[in-house]
């Protein structure tokens, strides 16, 4: 090939732009997940020296029902109707914990995973995966240190888990923002409750207008947000619609993108056999420089996840922009 040539085709190869991605990302509330590794944390970390018989087998039943549980949970994740790209999860275990599920039952299928600081006092953590090829940026996850402007079960913090973000680059290059929280349950909810996750929707809302000032202007928050969209018991006296409060001000454009399963009946809280309870809680909100980029969003029912969490999965499918100014 004569040096003219081979000069033609390098610069031909730099300016032909990278193909564009699908990229999935999800959000999963895992119910309990931290309690599906006590029997590996009691084999291995025993608890005692040559312990009685009894307690050996009480020991291994654990773990043989932890087992089953991270089965189930593996097979979700692993079914071809969800494999996601970027993973938040809710309910969420220990960093170590996520790291041996990760290598153990997915076989390595993530290779970023990261268990976020937050207030929690029942291990019930916020996480999140990335596949081989994607990687973490940068990191806004102290967001939990907030004080409240009113006293409340925590003291003075606003948040009890969340929210954190992550700055995500994808294998061509393209940036955009991923954030989760697990805001204030419903359970013995009252009009105070409800103006506690209205504060923490205000606030949310108010952090990704942040970082979509900041840039890249892309930003995703998924998770459980335990509020159904429009108003519900004790929403009128307690600030209105959470939801709502979340996508903040109709002329900002934030688009609410799990609407289309909201409007279509589906329930991403299934509450196993408890049919009263069951409504849609887990919800994905982007910036509107999003909206040409969506595909799809679908809520994930494959066959065991009915019974691996009382929550379903829920994924959004959006095709990358060029690679972000900067990115390496």
């Amino acid at each position: 090939m004569s040096p003219t040539r081979y000069a033609v085709l390098l610069l031909l190869a730099a300016t032909v732009p990278a193909a564009a991605e699908n990229i999935r990302v999800a959000t999963w509330n895992i119910e309990n997940f931290s309690e599906h590794f006590t029997g590996h944390r009691l084999t291995t970390r025993p608890v005692m020296e040559n312990p009685p018989p009894e307690i050996t087998a009480l020991i291994e039943n654990e773990r043989r029902q932890n087992n089953e549980d991270n089965w189930e949970v593996a097979q979700v994740i692993l079914d071809d109707s969800f494999r996601p790209d970027v993973l938040v999860i809710q309910e969420g275990c220990r960093q170590s914990d996520l790291e041996f599920f990760n290598r153990r039952w997915l076989n390595g299928y993530f290779e970023t995973v990261v268990v976020f600081p937050s207030n929690t006092e029942r291990e019930q953590h916020l996480g999140v995966l990335l596949r081989p090829g994607f990687k973490i940026v940068e990191r806004r996850d102290q967001y939990h240190l907030e004080r409240d402007s009113v006293p409340n079960a925590y003291g003075d913090k606003l948040f009890a888990r969340g929210p954190a973000f992550v700055l995500v680059e994808t294998p061509t290059g393209y940036r955009f923002w991923v954030g989760t929280n697990h805001m204030k349950s419903k359970r013995d909810n009252s009009v105070e409750n409800t103006a506690w996750r209205n504060r923490e929707a205000k606030r949310t809302h108010e952090i990704i207008r942040e970082l979509q000032q900041a840039g890249p202007d892309d930003v995703v928050f998924l998770g459980d947000m335990n509020d159904e969209l429009g108003i519900q018991q004790f929403e009128q006296e307690g600030g209105g619609d959470s939801i709502a409060n979340l996508l903040g001000d109709a002329a900002r454009g934030f688009i609410l993108v799990t609407k289309p399963l909201v409007d279509a009946g589906k329930i991403s809280f299934g509450g196993y056999w408890q049919e009263d309870r069951r409504s849609f809680i887990d919800h994905i909100v982007a910036t509107p420089s999003l909206k040409d980029q969506l595909i799809e969003v679908k809520l994930v029912d494959a066959p065991l996840a009915k019974v691996a969490s009382d929550h379903y999965p829920v994924m959004m499918i959006i095709k990358s922009d060029a690679p972000t100014s900067g990115a390496k």
